[in-house]
């Protein structure tokens, strides 16, 4: 049988029109599998865990090294789509445990729902995340409950093992999830007494507005629409969550749509092969947006809401150790399931997927991941554990993920459906110069952060961001080789005509201005600390006002030698920006 997930937003509208028992047979269920034993196998602690901690170090091997990863989660890498599938799955299969919910299924929090075809950017839905999911209580069989969906209290601690370092993200048993703009941080006991002084400043309405406002900003806010003259086009918008998402959608090959990884080694290879400027995307970008909007990074909007960061703001949807613990996680990924099935739909891709073995992406990380060795070919036979086959002893494959109606499910209506092609069909970018930020390294960076990079130009002395690279990182990168193998993270930023026009000025090419006369800043937005003196340490900013090495020509990885695109000189442990694409936005001398 094929039952179908709804939106949650769907389930709520109902729900207020009278139709109560959608909703509350969602809830009753999750409400049964939070109540389980934290060592039950159908338990909310127990499938949260999952996703990071707790690790399993009892499945190390006996000569594993330092890079060993001790956590189940595929990300940066072509399985991403297809083991968080099996992992919404087994998630279902557990609530349908609960008693009289045989026939439940995940409803899926439609993120993009209202904000497609918006006729102004000053239209902004009220209620972006539903009520469900922000009430601190719930109404089910005549009794005021707890909501299930607003938290969860750990059933047992989980510890952080950093090595030489106090416990910051240990968790005690009891310890009650949050979201933006709230502090999920007790680790150490001055960590607890500065994180019940910061909760107390917000109530719940507060505290519920402000979280709508800062993932509304996340999905809507691209580049400010500054116009050179009037008419003018404004640049496109490569930035917003919501234009990423729509981005991801008309990727051609699933190797591409799948992870960060590949989509952004494609552009460059593209770039330095070819000297071609694409704008990629993967779904996996946009995923992490909404892991950090509702896990404490701040997006000021268009309009200037939200206009001022919250410094201890700290929520555990911004960190894989945790994130699996927010109820919202499930509504999330199951939102992602939902895309990743669209995207299949549109490309005919619902009985076989295609893995580029070439690919970056394609490759276990030094070191191994758990029953996989180091340097393995990942493919679609790869296992995924620890999701096994009903009645079986065997792990799914992502073989097993590519049909979801053979795995007894579809979905409902939602915002990013085929039919709605006309409207949803992301706008090409003709990309006129591509700028690469890089030497930026996780295990420099305690926990995610966002790589935001601001330029400015002869047409325009005031910073515009035209770069916001959402990082979904571990708190403690040497715990994780997957986090390790994958250090290096990296923005790719594809300018447009309009975006050259805005920087240099309209008559930038007349009056033979290129982009050495661009400046860029790039900020590292990452969590904010306290230092040994008790000051809050913000994020890092890097300034440059670039003066381009002199191209040298180098081997180009079987093609023929081209002339390397400028670097610019940086000090030691500062981000690099580099212009990719030679052709005449670059001065004469660098564009062979």
């Amino acid at each position: 049988m094929t039952y179908t997930r709804h939106s949650i937003q769907q389930l709520q509208e109902w729900y207020d029109a009278g139709n109560r028992e959608p909703l509350d047979k969602f809830v009753r269920a999750f409400k049964h599998i939070q109540s389980l034993p934290a060592d039950h196998e159908d338990s909310f602690q127990k499938l949260g865990g999952y996703h990071g901690e707790p690790f399993h170090y009892e499945k190390a091997p006996s000569n594993r090294s330092s890079k060993w990863w001790g956590g189940y989660c595929f990300h940066g890498c072509v399985l991403f789509p297809t083991w968080h599938r099996a992992y919404m799955l087994r998630f279902e299969q557990a609530l349908r445990t609960a008693p009289g919910c045989e026939d439940v299924t995940l409803p899926f929090w439609d993120e993009c729902a209202g904000l497609v075809g918006r006729p102004s950017v000053g239209l902004r839905p009220h209620h972006l995340i539903p009520r469900v999911l922000t009430t601190r209580t719930y109404e089910l069989d005549g009794q005021t409950i707890p909501n299930p969906l607003f938290s969860f209290k750990l059933k047992q601690k989980i510890e952080d093992l950093t090595v030489g370092e106090e416990q910051h993200y240990s968790k005690p048993e009891g310890y009650e999830t949050v979201r933006y703009p709230l502090s999920g941080m007790v680790g150490t006991r001055e960590e607890q007494e500065n994180t019940k002084i910061h909760n107390a400043r917000f109530s719940d309405a507060e505290s519920e507005r402000l979280l709508n406002v800062n993932v509304t900003n996340w999905l809507i806010t691209g580049p400010r629409h500054i116009h050179t003259r009037q008419g003018a086009k404004p640049p496109s918008d490569t930035t917003s969550v919501l234009a990423r998402y729509l981005k991801c959608l008309d990727t051609d090959t699933y190797t591409i749509f799948s992870n960060t990884t590949s989509q952004t080694k494609s552009m460059e290879k593209l770039c330095r092969e070819r000297n071609e400027g694409h704008w990629l995307m993967s779904l996996e970008s946009p995923h992490d947006g909404i892991h950090l909007a509702i896990g404490g990074f701040f997006q000021q909007g268009e309009d200037g809401t939200n206009a001022d960061e919250i410094d201890d703001a700290n929520g555990d949807m911004g960190d894989n150790e945790t994130a699996g613990f927010d109820p919202i996680f499930f509504l999330h990924h199951c939102f992602i399931d939902y895309v990743f099935w669209q995207w299949q739909l549109r490309h005919g891709a619902t009985e076989t997927l295609t893995i580029d073995e070439a690919d970056p992406g394609a490759k276990v990380p030094e070191g191994g991941i758990l029953d996989l060795p180091e340097g393995e070919q990942l493919t679609m036979d790869t296992p995924l554990p620890p999701f096994v086959k009903p009645g079986e002893k065997n792990y799914y494959t992502s073989k097993d993920m590519v049909n979801i109606e053979s795995l007894g499910y579809t979905y409902g209506s939602g915002s990013l459906d085929k039919h709605h092609a006309p409207i949803l069909h992301a706008p090409h970018v003709p990309v006129k110069q591509v700028v690469k930020i890089s030497s930026i390294f996780r295990n420099k960076h305690k926990g995610s952060f966002v790589i935001r990079t601001y330029a400015t130009g002869p047409g325009c002395p005031e910073p515009i961001e035209i770069g916001r690279e959402p990082i979904l990182n571990r708190w403690n990168v040497s715990q994780c080789a997957n986090c390790q193998n994958h250090l290096e993270a990296v923005s790719m930023i594809p300018l447009d005509a309009e975006m050259l026009a805005l920087l240099l000025g309209d008559d930038w090419e007349k009056e033979n201005r290129t982009v050495d006369e661009i400046k860029y800043q790039v900020e590292i937005h990452s969590r904010s600390e306290k230092t040994s003196n008790n000051e809050i340490r913000k994020r890092g900013k890097f300034f440059f006002s670039p003066t381009p090495l002199v191209g040298r020509l180098v081997p180009g990885g079987g093609v023929p030698a081209i002339l390397k695109p400028p670097v610019f000189n940086v000090p030691k442990d500062m981000p690099t920006v580099e212009h990719l694409l030679r052709n005449k936005s670059l001065p004469v001398e660098q564009r062979a």
